[in-house]
């Protein structure tokens, strides 16, 4: 009889393992490290923001790492940059630089923060975040991890609607059912400017036979083929004309990708290159 004493604990432990097993979109539950840059402790406008509040596959706390891995190359080539878990400070920062003629960039783990475009897609257009990218200052939002946009940062499913939304292509569909795993093969551009990309499988690459519009594809650093001749990129830098961008960099599921260091020289060697 002993044996089954053990049986309502093993119960629960299988229990605990289910619910954070399936969690989708995490949030912070411990405080950050005192050495997380923030936004209210710059004294300077900053071209790059890290969004690390909330994230979906991918933890919390790995793309804090991964975060401070960019800060930190950003920093020793003079950008000037800052990681947030404020989704508030995120929309102050955003709002102060729309317009503002400079290249800004956000990075974001895979959640669209709700304060910059609204939870459910109850705000189609108009958002913060399509009025920062549709301007002619060339403002970058840099999405790793899951699906652009697919959860919010309230834990609500946004689902495909965000990244259709903010390029205003209704269509815009990365195919969540049957993209899994592809082969990503990094390109000339991504040797010369991304050192640390190395090929890969990605869960989520873009399908560039989509884009319409006046949008493009204006940099692949891998592809589906290894050259600008691919039909599905990750990494890649998506264009509106001569305005906004929006870039998707290992879209993976739960990989290990050094997603820091190529998303920082994305940054310092094309979009904030002097």
């Amino acid at each position: 009889m002993c044996k089954y004493r053990w049986m309502p604990i093993i119960f629960l432990i299988g229990l605990t393992v289910s619910s954070v097993n399936c969690t989708k979109v995490q949030k912070r539950s411990i405080p950050a490290e005192s050495n997380v840059t923030d936004v209210e402790q710059s004294v300077t406008p900053l071209d790059v923001l890290i969004y690390t509040g909330s994230t979906s596959w991918i933890t919390v706390e790995n793309a804090t790492n991964e975060a401070k891995s960019a800060l930190g190359l950003l920093e020793t080539n003079g950008i000037r940059a800052a990681i947030t878990e404020s989704e508030e400070k995120l929309r102050t920062w955003m709002t102060e630089t729309t317009a503002n003629s400079i290249v800004n960039v956000c990075i974001i783990y895979g959640v669209l923060p709700s304060t910059i475009y609204a939870a459910g897609n109850t705000q189609s257009d108009g958002s913060v975040a399509e009025n920062w990218i549709e301007t002619t200052d060339g403002d970058t939002i840099m999405n790793l991890a899951d699906y652009f946009g697919y959860y919010s940062s309230d834990g609500t499913p946004n689902y495909k609607a965000p990244l259709q939304n903010l390029m205003d292509l209704p269509k815009i569909d990365i195919n969540v059912e049957h993209f899994e795993n592809l082969q990503m093969y990094v390109t000339e551009s991504g040797r010369t400017l991304t050192p640390s990309l190395v090929d890969f499988e990605s869960d989520r690459p873009f399908p560039l036979e989509q884009l319409g519009s006046e949008w493009y594809a204006e940099k692949m650093f891998a592809s589906n083929t290894g050259d600008i001749q691919g039909i599905l990129a990750d990494p890649v830098i998506l264009r509106d004309g001569n305005r906004g961008r929006i870039a998707m960099v290992f879209q993976t599921h739960h990989k290990d990708n050094p997603k820091g260091m190529v998303a920082a020289e994305i940054i310092i060697n094309y979009l904030l290159a002097k």
